[in-house]
Parts: C-alpha cells; structure tokens; sequence
C-alpha cells in the first residue's frame, strides 16, 4: 500500500495526516493553509470596528470603508448541519480567509478562486476577512460576498429495499448461483447486507452502479465476504465487478481516507479507476470540501486522437521477441496517435468527462448492449422453459416474504411442480420444475411467480413452458473444454444442439501455485530509486510480478520452469542468484525501477503511464538475465475501443496463457496493468417466446499490484491488451 504524509498547517497548529492510495495518488488540500503574514499597518486596519453582517441567500458589496482601507470583516451565521457554498466576485488580488472570531491570528480557511463550499458542524458565527494584497486605497477594484445554501451531498449509502428490484434481483441471483462453489467458497451461507453503496459517473445523472456488500456468518455475528457491484442501466455491463473475499472498491477508499476527512461521493470512472470526494475537518469547526480526491487505481488522463477512429472493429497488434533474438510484429502498419495529458484538476476532469471520453464510452456500451437486450427480453416476455427445467425463484435480499402466488396457463399441476422453500420457519422461494410441455409446438403457456413482501411491495417474475422442438436456437460458439483443468479452451461452432437450461456450472483454471502473495506495488515518486515526479506505473509493477513468479517456481523445481531460474537475482541486479521474494523490498524495487526505464513510462496525473505500444520493451530486462530459451508476446487493440469483439484475440493470448501452460498473464484493462492469473466462464442458454440465445460470463483473476490488495475479479470484456512471458 503506497503511504504518503501530509501536513497541514493551520495558523500553528499541525495536523499529521496519513493518506494512502493505489495507482497515481493525489494528496488531500491544504484546507487551512497559513494566511501571508500582516504587518502591524494591516493588523490595525483588520479590527472587528467596520464589521459587516450577511444573511443567507443574500449578498453584500464592498463598502465605503473597504475602498478607503482596503480591509474589513463580513460576519454571518451558520446552523448545525447546514450546507453553504461562500462566493467571493471580483476576487483576483484579493486574500480572503474565513475566522471562527474576528481576529486574523487566528486559525483560517482560504477561499480559493473566491470559493468556499463546507458543512457547518455545529451553529456557530463565522467571520471573511476580505484584504486587498496591495493594501492600498487607489484603483481598488469592487468585490460582492455571497452566501447561498449548498445542495446536500447525493447519497452514498442506500438500504437495499430502496434500490430498483431488477438490481436487487440480479444481485441476489447471481449470489445464488455461485453459492457453494468451488469459486467461492465463502458464500456457502452468505448473505447480501441490508445496506448498499451507490457509486456515480460524471456523464450519468444518479446513481451509476449498485455495490452490494456480500456477509458471511461468523461466531457472533457476520463478517464482510466480498461484493458484488452491478450497472444502474445500460452504460455498463450489467454486472461489473465482484469478489467472494476482501473489501470492496468503496471500502477500500474508506480504509484509506484518513480521521477527519468525511467520504462525500464515490464515482467508478473506468474499470479499475475509483475516486471519492471528501470534506476536510477544519480548525475553525467547519468541514471544508476538497477539490481533489482519493482514488484507487491510475486517475484517466485527457486523451487526445480518439475523434477520428471509426466505430468498426480495429486490427489487433501482436508483438514478439525471442531468447535467439527473433522479432514479430503483426497488425496495421500505422496506428493512431492517441496523446495523454493530464486534467487540469478534478473539477476540470468530471466537466470534460463526458465530451473527451465519448468514443470509449459508445464502444463500453456497445459492447455491454447483448446482456442488456437479453434482460429486457425475458423481462417483457418472461423466460421459456422446457420438460426437465428447474428454476427456483429467492426473494429479494433484506427482504421478508409474506406470500408466494404462481398463476397462469402454465401454473397447473399437470405442467409444474412447485416447492416453498424455508428457512427458521420463514418463508425464502419457491423451487419450480417443469413436469410436461405442450405437444402443439406452437402453444406458449405463461405463468406469473408474484412475490408479496410484508415491506407492502410487490415483486413479478415471469415465465412460459414451450415445446422444445418449437424453439429456435441462434448459432453459439461455445468453449470446448475437458475435464481436464489444463485443457484448451478453443472455440468451435454449435447450432440447433442447445437445451435451454439457465447459468451453467463455472468452469475455472488458475496458474500454479498463488499468484495472490506476490505483494509487490508500484515505487512513490521521491522514494529510490525513483527519480521521477510521479509513481514508477503499473505496468514495470506487473512485469515485475510476473518475472517473480516465474523466478519462484524456477526455484522450486516447477518441471516447466525449473531452467529459467535467474530473472530475480540479489538485489534485483545482475549479479548473484536469488529467489524472487513475495514482499516489496529493495532488491523488488531495483529490478521494478529498471523494468520501467525500458517501458518508456511517463508521468500522467502523478501516476506513471505506459502505451500498449511498449510493453514488449520488458524483454530488455529478460535478456541479460535468462537462463533457458524464452519468448516474450504482446497482444491489443491500439485504438483501446474494442469495437464489436476486436479484442477478443487479446483476450484469448491472456486466457490460453492461464489454461495451457498455468502461468499468470499481463492484462490492460483501461489505463491499468493488472497480473491474471485465474480464468473462469459459464454460459447461459435463455429462451423467450420461441427464440433462444446463450451468453457467458467471463472473468479473469487478478493480482493488482496493490501490496496485495484490491486482488479479484475483472471482466473479460474489458480487456484490450495482453502480454506474456514463455519457455521457448
């Protein structure tokens, strides 16, 4: 975990602050920063004789005396709770600095760009001294203070009940279906809690995405068990992110934001970028908000060069080198130039959100639309099912049942058996088997599961029983695997041989030994060796790991990588051999520092920022080490858009790397480098009406280079980029 300390100095009095981030971290404002210090001429004309009074909602002119002075005091009043944005017009050579009393020895807080917004955190008065920096009583130019009430914070908690059902429901299915396997094992008795957090996207209006906290029964009580977060609509995929262990990304920035800072809002601006707005507690009682945040993950910076690529699906780039010197290049002969710079601020990055990463957010909702289609599908029309189909149906999480109710054509003993399933007495779902099917194939018989819930609210599920040789399946590519958990998983063509049947079971691979313990991080600017004005950058750390890993199982006689023993060596140099250690130290920070001169890492938002263009540059740092024959491939869409499937061959480079030869891979979702090293996939076959179609669920397992936190599940579907590293 990177730290950084900071200091705030408040008129004499210090706070020590210890702010902790991941990827570029941007420290918390100096909310009280030392006003200049006054003479004694300024101090005489700073007394509380000319002091002025300002209502809320009202504003207030300089005065007479100000233009003569070029000081006085504005007083106004504040209630517990109250929310108060401070506008000072005209403020350019001005020192504004707000009191808790008339008196400018005192501890203050700057205006800046002669603003303030903050939450009054008991009634108090409170005191603007207004200071003209040139203390002078010519060519004084006017000011007007404004005083107005804040819009309250929009919500970051919410009880689960509140939340739209569709999400509650997707939730809790998704919950269910994992419940008990070997891909968590955490959630055998799991529970969704009974509050969630809403996280925002600056180009959405409300909520963006749902993080249901996922619990596990301990002696005593529960225990956070991982989460799962899912899109408010179609701007996403419909679900996004998940883990059975750790925390969440949400609490995650909660456990780094320091004592005193109040956590206002949390945005997910890509798929492993998260920031949280914050209010500072202040030395005069008040909570001042920040203009920066805290985040996980590299901030995005300004892209330029995006506007012009079309929304077609680009030709993929692969890269290659060999331990014998031979080097591959296959893709387009000129890629797009795509510059990044970083956001003037914080402010300036949620205004030009929406404008500057447009393409990238067509393509992300492209790309999500299929699952999307699909749930309104089987929302409107309700899910077809056959002779032999079992569903069961849960009530909504943090919600008690009171009655169950199946109704319809297809409700009948003759066609559907039904099972109310209980827990403790209490009433949970109903378990429901199709016994029989129409014989006419074109018969549709619907039938309703109405859940009543004792909160008054009313839940509706739809389905219908079909006959299965009425329905009409699409052609589906599905994964050919073994039993085998070193099979390949290549893609063959399937029509018309699909039974309709829900999720299927998941399908896992990981690579040898646990990738996980590998705690290594990205190096603070300042801290050696790192010379530079930012962080070393995510993608000298994820090399870095993956060097380690294989350094590891070298040393532990791994029959496929016992020869290439020599990657780490003492101190991270050239000399001696040594063992790749799982901790950070200084022999890890040494070999991640070389790495990232190879990598052309540049500084981005104070994060280090690498182009998928230099990532094969790694093999630099292979190349004097290396023990045994070697070969080294990079794989991506240069446009980073993955139009319409374009990435699946980066995808396929990452996956085939963790099913055949069990070694972890480097993956580029977005503007981060994670280490995968699992693969799990499940497929769905989902009939309405008489239309089928199957969908799957593809992850990959990643170790973030965190310090070992944050490590879990990220989509397949985001990933454009994938590099690895194999014996020859």
């Amino acid at each position: 975990m990177k730290r950084v300390l900071t200091v705030m100095v408040l008129l004499g009095l210090a706070v020590l602050i210890t702010t902790a981030s991941f990827g570029s971290v941007v420290p918390a404002a100096a909310l009280g920063a030392l006003s200049p210090a006054m003479n004694v001429y300024e101090s005489a004309l700073l007394s509380c004789d000319n002091l002025r009074t300002l209502a809320v909602g009202a504003s207030a002119e300089q005065s007479a005396a100000w233009r003569s002075a070029g000081a006085e005091w504005i007083k106004f009043s504040v209630r517990q709770g109250g929310r108060y944005r401070l506008q000072v017009n005209h403020a350019a050579g001005l020192r504004l600095a707000l009191h808790d009393r008339c008196d400018a020895s005192g501890p203050a807080v700057d205006l800046r760009d002669g603003q303030l917004e903050f939450t009054a955190t008991r009634d108090q008065d409170l005191y603007l001294m207004v200071v003209h920096d040139g203390i002078s009583s010519t060519g004084l130019s006017g000011y007007e203070a404004t005083l107005v009430a804040a819009d309250p914070h929009r919500p970051i908690l919410a009880a689960v009940d509140s939340i739209p059902q569709d999400a509650q429901r997707r939730a809790k299915e998704f919950l269910e279906e994992l419940r008990g396997s070997g891909l968590a094992p955490e959630w055998l008795e799991a529970r969704i809690s009974s509050q969630a957090r809403i996280l925002y996207r600056p180009d959405i209006v409300g909520p963006a995405y749902y993080e249901f906290t996922v619990e596990k029964p301990v002696a005593g009580g529960w225990e956070p068990a991982g989460f799962v977060q899912l899109s408010s609509g179609e701007h996403d995929y419909v679900l996004t992110q998940w883990n059975a262990t750790g925390m969440s990304p949400t609490q995650e920035l909660q456990e780094i934001a320091p004592l005193g800072v109040q956590l206002t809002a949390f945005y997910k601006l890509n798929t492993l970028s998260y920031a949280a707005e914050y209010e500072q507690l202040t030395a005069i009682g008040i909570a001042a908000v920040a203009d920066d945040v805290y985040n996980l993950g590299e901030l995005p910076s300004h892209l330029t060069g995006l506007e012009g690529i079309l929304e077609e699906p680009a030709e993929l780039v692969t890269e290659g080198v060999d331990s014998e010197g031979n080097t591959e290049y296959e893709g387009p002969t000129e890629l797009p130039l795509i510059e990044e710079t970083p956001w003037d601020s914080w402010a300036a990055l949620k205004a030009g959100y929406a404008e500057n990463y447009a393409p990238l957010l067509a393509s992300l909702k492209q790309r999500a639309s299929e699952g999307w289609q699909l749930e309104k599908n089987l929302a409107q029309y309700g899910e077809t099912l056959v002779k032999g189909d079992v569903r069961t149906v849960y009530g909504l999480p943090a919600q008690t049942l009171s009655s169950i109710d199946v109704t319809g054509e297809g409700a009948t003993p003759e066609y559907l058996g039904q099972e109310r399933l209980s827990d403790n007495g209490n009433l949970t779902g109903v378990r429901l088997t199709v016994l029989d099917e129409p014989a006419d194939p074109e018969t549709l018989l619907p039938f309703e599961v109405v859940l009543q819930y004792s909160s008054g609210t009313t839940e509706t599920v739809k389905y219908a029983i079909a006959n299965q040789d009425a329905l009409n399946f699409h052609e589906v590519f599905l994964p050919l695997t073994t039993k085998s958990s070193t099979s390949s998983a290549t893609d063959v063509s399937v029509a018309g041989s699909v039974e309709p049947a829900g999720w299927g079971p998941w399908h896992y691979y990981w690579a040898d030994a646990n990738a996980g313990t590998i705690r290594y991080n990205q190096i603070p600017a300042g801290s050696s060796p790192n010379t530079s004005g930012c962080w070393s950058g995510c993608g000298a750390t994820a090399w870095a790991m993956e060097f380690g890993w294989v350094d590891q199982r070298a040393a532990e006689g791994h029959w496929r990588w016992a020869n290439h023993w020599g990657l780490y060596r003492v101190n991270g140099g050239l000399g001696s051999n040594a063992v790749a250690p799982n901790p950070m130290d200084t022999g890890v920070r040494n070999m991640t520092w070389e790495i990232r001169g190879y990598l052309g890492t540049y500084c981005s938002d104070g994060g280090g920022a690498t182009r998928f263009t230099r990532m094969i540059d790694a093999y630099r740092y292979v190349q004097p080490r290396a023990t045994a024959g070697w070969r080294m491939r990079t794989r991506y869409d240069p446009t980073g858009l993955c139009w319409f499937g374009a990435c699946n061959g980066a995808r396929d480079l990452a996956r085939d790397q963790i099913v055949n030869y069990r070694a972890p891979a480097i993956i580029g979702a977005n503007n981060h480098y994670p280490m995968a090293y699992g693969y799990a996939w499940q497929k769905k076959t989902s009939c309405w009406w008489f239309i089928c179609s199957t969908s799957y669920n593809r992850w990959f397992y990643v170790n973030q280079g965190w310090g070992g936190s944050g490590n879990g599940w990220v989509d397949w579907d985001d990933v454009a980029f994938a590099g690895v590293y194999r014996p020859y």
